[in-house]
């Protein structure tokens, strides 16, 4: 039979919530599937009901149940520095850490199933429509280099610019059939450093 006086149960078991708190933030991973302390977890009322023998590095540690009221009395009339602040922070503080080892456990395995294949999905998606923008591209060149040949043939200067500006539009075109957003030809120039610029001898 135990010899242990009512109070001082009463205060082991506080210091010993303590001690089971301090651990959890520190080493949630041990207390992930309990379903006793997760439930304590939840609120001052819920850790004061806490009914239990634990192992705490290796050593065994006794809580019992004591009301809200003489919890906050108890903690009180503590000259350290364990007041009932530090104790709901100690909680909250488990409470998070649980919380976060858990999405963190639960996360690779969204990564590598769903949102993994979906990742695939989009980068193949990706891929096919480059592939549309360099079939497109290759087009406007070959385009454009016939356009040249022509152009290099014209020794009219008349006809020889509105034959360049004829190739201009036919790259403005050509482009324009990219896939969005590959299609704004906005940013092409029109100005008069593609046109045609007079030759000095024809100038004499």
């Amino acid at each position: 039979m135990s010899t242990i006086s009512k109070r001082d149960l009463i205060n082991q078991s506080i210091e010993n919530i303590f001690k089971l708190l301090t651990d959890i933030v520190h080493s949630p991973g041990n207390y992930v599937h309990n379903e006793q302390i997760l439930i304590g977890l939840k609120s001052q009322g819920s850790l004061c009901a806490l009914d239990l023998e634990i192992s705490i590095q290796n050593k065994q540690f006794t809580i019992r149940p004591v009301s809200l009221n003489t919890l906050k009395k108890r903690l009180s009339e503590d000259h350290s520095d364990n007041n009932f602040h530090k104790l709901n922070k100690l909680r909250v503080q488990a409470q998070e850490a649980i919380r976060k080892l858990s999405e963190e456990r639960t996360t690779p395995k969204k990564r590598s199933h769903s949102a993994l294949k979906d990742q695939i999905g989009k980068l193949k998606a990706s891929v096919t429509m480059l592939h549309a923008v360099n079939m497109v591209l290759v087009q406007a060149l070959e385009v454009n280099r016939r356009d040249l040949i022509t152009i290099s043939d014209t020794a009219n200067t008349g006809l020889r610019q509105r034959r360049i500006n004829d190739a201009i539009n036919r790259i403005v075109k050509i482009l324009g059939l990219n896939p969005a957003p590959f299609d704004d030809v906005t940013i092409l120039s029109m100005k008069t450093q593609l046109q045609l610029v007079p030759s000095e001898k024809a100038n004499r």
